[in-house]
């Protein structure tokens, strides 16, 4: 299996993110990832066998940086494809769903 990656961001496009600066950024960082893969899950599908979204942080050299990846087989058609609507179909803005839903644990003390 030949793994490639496609960076799709922190939040959708139109959202802003977290500032690396802000108090807490590797938190706030994480569950705004977690909200958007949950918001890709919604609008463009489940993934695939051979596509996985994820969250990846930089490595130790730089400062920490969190983002939404989505790594595929490319030579996996469906894969591939999906990897690609993520891509070129992100939604650019939050939506109501992963506004208010939560599936994932909410970091006590923040908001939003």
């Amino acid at each position: 299996m030949s793994l490639d990656i496609i960076a799709l961001g922190t939040v959708p496009a139109g959202e802003a993110p977290a500032g690396a600066s802000e108090s807490d950024y590797v938190g706030r960082a994480f569950w705004q990832c977690r909200r958007f893969i949950y918001l890709l899950r919604h609008t463009v599908g489940a993934e695939p066998e051979g596509a996985k979204l994820r969250v990846r942080r930089t490595g130790p050299d730089f400062d920490p940086y969190l983002e939404v990846v989505v790594e595929f087989d490319e030579v996996n058609r469906a894969a591939r494809a999906y990897a690609n609507r993520c891509a070129g179909e992100a939604p650019t803005r939050w939506d109501g769903t992963a506004t208010t839903s939560r599936p994932f644990p909410v970091i006590a003390g923040k908001t939003g």
